[in-house]
This record gives structure tokens, sequence and C-alpha cells, in this order.
């Protein structure tokens, strides 16, 4: 018997054993590939979700300035809106001027939302996002 067939019981020394280690290999990585972009994923979600109410905010600090408050109408408008976008109405907190102001008082809009930050293998997370605007009345 030769001395090579003496040693084909070492892995590293069999021809062959690519064909049956590299996929397994492959399946490793893109798992690991795989976890590693959805915690990624995750982490960032609530940056988006907190851009997603500071836009609607600003829009509505807009509507505020032109008329000096905000109707109940137009506060139905923002929970829908939100609502829309993907935000759950139980855990929105909107506060806000309710009263006609005039000409240059201070107008504010607040707006608070707990965000469930779920990440596989670490415990869920509450992450509370308070967006407030201030501005002035221009009417």
């Amino acid at each position: 018997m030769k001395k090579a067939d003496k040693m084909c019981g070492k892995i590293s020394s069999c021809k062959g054993n690519a064909i049956l280690t590299t996929p397994i290999i492959i399946a490793i990585g893109v798992m690991l590939v795989s976890t590693l972009i959805v915690l990624a994923v995750n982490i960032l979600m609530p940056y988006i979700w907190y851009e997603k109410l500071s836009s609607a905010c600003i829009k509505y600090i807009f509507v505020m300035e032109e008329y000096g408050y905000l109707t109940k109408n137009e506060v139905k408008n923002l929970e829908n809106e939100l609502v829309a976008q993907g935000f759950d109405n139980n855990k929105l907190k909107i506060s806000y001027t309710a009263s006609r102001v005039s000409y240059g008082n201070p107008i504010f809009l607040k707006v608070a939302y707990d965000y469930d930050l779920k990440i596989p293998f670490v415990e869920d997370e509450n992450i509370p996002m308070v967006i407030e605007r201030n501005s002035v009345s221009k009417r």
C-alpha cells in the first residue's frame, strides 16, 4: 500500500474533500452574514421611525403657524397619517396648542411614541421617542 493511501484518513490530504467542506463553509458564512444584516436593520429601525415622526411633526407645525393652533380635525388627520405609516395609535401621545393664538405668540406640537425594539437573542427594549417643535403664530 502506498504511503498516500495510508494518509487518506486525514481530511487535509484526501482529494475531493473540498467538494464536501466548501458548501458547509459557505452555508455557515451565509448564516452569519444574514444574522448580522438582520441585527443591523433592527438596530437602525428606531432612527427611521424617528425621522417619520419628525417629518409629520414638521408638516403639522407649518399648519399651526398658518392658523395659530391645531384643530381637533387636524389632530385626527395627524393620528391617521401616523397610523397609516405604521405607528400604533395606542402608543402615540400628542400635545399641542389647542386654542387660537395671535400673531407672534408661541405655539408647540409634541408627539411622543414608545417604540418596541426587538433584537434576536437580546431582551426586548422600549425606546421612548419624543418630538417637540416650537414656533410662533404667523396669523
